[in-house]
């Protein structure tokens, strides 16, 4: 019998567990909420978004099965198609706002049903299997889908009617000053767009509450009740979201979340001052704790599969996708723009990837390597690459190991050079800690042996 053999305590199945796990919590914790609310329909707000979670998780299970039975190389992944499908449930928009006037898509069950399985089917076939196929996603699945099923209304999307219409609590405009109170009939901007956080993200069940900063708190915080139900309560993805990345720290891209965030709060402050604003955290609060943001922000735009390798990569990536969220927002009054935001930059990743990158040196320099863990060979399965990058922090010489297997795996002696894949001496950090357990150190090491052959 084969010995034990030592790897990283995290694998990519264990990952997707803990993604798994955090998204479950949420969506229990937002179903709990919404559940006092009955809509016009007569459905319950909570149990319409459990419907959804089922229908999407489902879809995603089931064709992740029916793949692996009718394709010789589609693997079995349970735990990744019900995270696709949880996500999906989570960034579709439930809830009536006490002010609706119009809507794009139906926001409340049973309508939300057919468009939840459209999308869950789309972005599982097209973008998770049928993408997948050329051995990279380029795009966020759950995004790219939604986008898709939005493109007949495009027009409408993008000037989102329940926030350009005129109503008692007037013209929700980010583009003008706002401010806490009741605008007056003509006024540029909202002057009362406090009035109009509240009214429409307050439980629609009950009375309108008069607008206070610790209602505002509350609505923004704790509990909304109409939006993406992931961001629901937004104490409650950061409770969530900062223990997740605390235990899968080295394989989590966070580095976006924080660039994302610090973006976002930098840019409202400046519109708050250039534009006038009477409360200068109301445009502040919105902006980061909106639930499309705070939930995309955690659970979206960290998809390690979509997003850029390297730590520079990653931040600049932040700090557009931040740019181009606050812009739309802003000017187009579309509030659920960074999903649309985030496949637009899911397209630049391969480009980001090429900034940043370590500089290699032959000299050895040991890194802190993360917790060890016995595995039985049988249990060691090699995987699709996630793209973490925990490879190319772990290597002793600073090489770039998975970019150099897929060099390697395409014969490019000139990409193997610039690599300088002869740096490497075998130490095999890179194989350890690689959660797809992808044997990265025997690419390396063929790789080297490669370009000695061309230099004799």
């Amino acid at each position: 019998m084969s010995k034990p053999k030592e790897y990283s305590w995290m694998t990519k199945n264990l990952l997707m567990t803990y993604t798994f796990i955090a998204l479950v919590i949420l969506t229990a914790v937002t179903a709990a909420l919404w559940s006092v609310v009955i809509t016009p329909s007569g459905w319950n707000l909570g149990l319409t978004l459990a419907i959804n979670a089922l229908i999407a998780v489902g879809i995603a299970v089931g064709i992740d099965a029916l793949f692996y039975k009718i394709t010789a190389d589609s693997p079995l992944n349970f735990i990744s198609a019900a995270v696709f499908g949880l996500i999906v449930a989570d960034c579709y928009v439930l809830g009536i706002p006490v002010m609706n006037t119009g809507e794009l898509l139906p926001l409340e069950a049973p309508g939300s049903f057919i468009y939840i399985a459209l999308i869950s089917l789309i972005g599982i076939v097209v973008f998770k299997k049928l993408v997948g196929l050329s051995g990279r996603k380029y795009v966020n699945p759950a995004a790219a889908a939604k986008l898709i099923v939005m493109i007949p209304f495009i027009s409408t999307l993008l000037l989102a009617i329940d926030h350009t219409k005129d109503s008692l609590l007037g013209v929700p405009s980010l583009s003008g000053a706002i401010g806490m109170d009741i605008a007056p009939v003509g006024t540029n901007g909202v002057v009362g767009f406090g009035n109009y956080v509240v009214g429409c993200f307050a439980n629609p069940s009950a009375a309108i509450p008069t607008v206070t900063t610790n209602n505002l708190l509350q609505t923004m915080f704790l509990e909304k009740f109409h939006g993406w139900p992931g961001g629901a309560s937004t104490i409650a993805v950061l409770i969530v979201g900062i223990g997740f990345f605390i235990v899968a720290r080295r394989y989590v891209k966070w580095r976006i979340t924080v660039a994302f965030l610090l973006t976002s709060a930098i840019m409202a402050l400046l519109f708050a001052v250039a534009l006038g604003d009477t409360d200068l955290y109301l445009r502040l609060m919105f902006t980061l704790f909106i639930g499309s943001s705070i939930f995309l922000a955690f659970f979206m735009a960290t998809d390690p599969a979509t997003t850029p390798l390297t730590y520079t990569g990653q931040i600049i990536f932040g700090v557009v996708l931040a740019i181009l969220t606050v812009l739309m927002e802003t000017y187009l009054q579309f509030f659920g723009a960074s999903f649309v935001a985030l496949v637009i930059m899911n397209l630049t990743s391969p480009t980001l990837d090429k900034i940043g990158k370590l500089k290699p040196f032959t000299e050895s320099k040991e890194p802190k390597l993360p917790r060890a863990k016995s595995f039985a060979p049988e249990k060691v399965k090699e995987v699709q690459c996630i793209r973490c990058g925990a490879c190319m922090r772990m290597c002793c010489h600073r090489l770039s190991p998975i970019l150099i297997k897929q060099a390697f795996d395409k014969m490019d002696v000139d990409k193997l050079q610039k690599l300088h894949a002869d740096y490497c001496t075998g130490c095999g950090h890179c194989t350890f800690v690689c959660p797809a357990r992808i044997d990265l150190r025997k690419s390396v090491l063929q790789s080297k042996g490669m370009l000695r052959q061309q230099a004799s």
